[in-house]
């Protein structure tokens, strides 16, 4: 089983604990991870995730770059799980700065994203990525922190 088959398959689990013990519904694998194609290739739960995103010409923008906002969107699919398995449980993201140093293009084939906790508090979780080409060059980085979500937020997500 590959690394992503078995974090889908941890995702599973995941939902499912969350719905018995605290009531609370979530789609998971969501619909956005596959349609960006986002692969997860290392899970270190707590510490980070590698993850990689293939290329697709419906996410280019007029000049057939990849658009800087499906970036930040799969950005925020590294984020999201990261956040959830270091918080063990649901987050929401309050803020996310991504900064662009060069260009996604169709002749690289995919980027590589790695984002890693730096702190988490009781209440907040600081975390940062870095977007790579194949080769191992900068495209962007990326710092976010979000808010671990406590019971009483979660009463508005349960069925």
């Amino acid at each position: 089983m590959s690394v992503h088959e078995s974090w889908l398959a941890s995702m599973q689990r995941y939902r499912e604990e969350l719905l018995n013990k605290k009531g609370v519904r979530l789609t998971l694998p969501p619909p956005s991870l596959q349609e960006l194609g986002l692969e997860y290739l290392e899970v270190s739960p707590g510490k980070k995730i590698l993850a990689r995103v293939p290329f697709q010409s419906k996410f280019t923008n007029p000049i057939g770059l990849y658009q800087g906002g499906f970036l930040a969107a799969a950005l925020d699919e590294v984020f999201g799980p990261l956040s959830y398995i270091t918080a063990q449980g649901p987050c929401m993201t309050l803020a996310m700065n991504v900064s662009y140093l060069k260009a996604f293009t169709q002749k690289q084939g995919f980027c590589l994203i790695e984002a890693e906790v730096l702190k988490k508090t009781s209440t907040l979780i600081f975390m940062r990525a870095d977007v790579k080409t194949p080769e191992g060059d900068l495209m962007a980085h990326a710092e976010t922190h979000v808010s671990i979500l406590r019971e009483d937020q979660l009463r508005g997500l349960k069925p």
